[in-house]
């Protein structure tokens, strides 16, 4: 089974970083695959300095989300900025943005609002099976099977 980790970032305004994934151009929280031998706070910390240019810290696990349709297990943490520069335009990122928590943009990956929305309420550890049945996530599915 699979497994990713990404994080939760905000500001001093309280905003939420997003970055715009190349492959897809949905918004997404940095973050992505768990290599092997790896933990999912380093994987968090990597992918979110790969993808953003900063340096992250992880303050606490905000919840673990399986998805059976996917085969996969997605770890969410809250996380603080600690130095770096952001990266406006890499390997995998289209662009970065800060987002209100209350208006997030429409086109996101699937099941991130909830994950975020557990997360600043203060979800520590939540699991959650995830269904999986909106028309992006149908469409994931159908890209993940067709790439086999």
């Amino acid at each position: 089974m699979a497994q990713g980790a990404f994080v939760i970032i905000q500001n001093d305004g309280r905003d939420i970083l997003l970055v715009k994934r190349k492959d897809v151009p949905l918004w997404d929280l940095p973050g992505g695959r768990i290599e092997e031998g790896e933990t999912p706070e380093a994987a968090a910390v990597r992918e979110a300095f790969e993808e953003t240019g900063y340096n992250v810290t992880i303050l606490q696990k905000a919840g673990e989300y399986e998805r059976p349709a996917f085969e996969d297990t997605q770890n969410v943490f809250i996380g603080a900025i600690t130095g770096g520069t952001p990266l406006m335009n890499g390997p995998e990122t289209a662009a970065l943005r800060w987002f209100s928590p209350n208006r997030l943009p429409l086109f996101m990956v699937p099941n991130r609002k909830r994950q975020i929305k557990d997360g600043l309420n203060g979800a520590a550890n939540r699991k959650a099976v995830l269904k999986d049945r909106n028309l992006l996530s149908i469409l994931d599915l159908l890209r993940k099977k067709l790439r086999v």
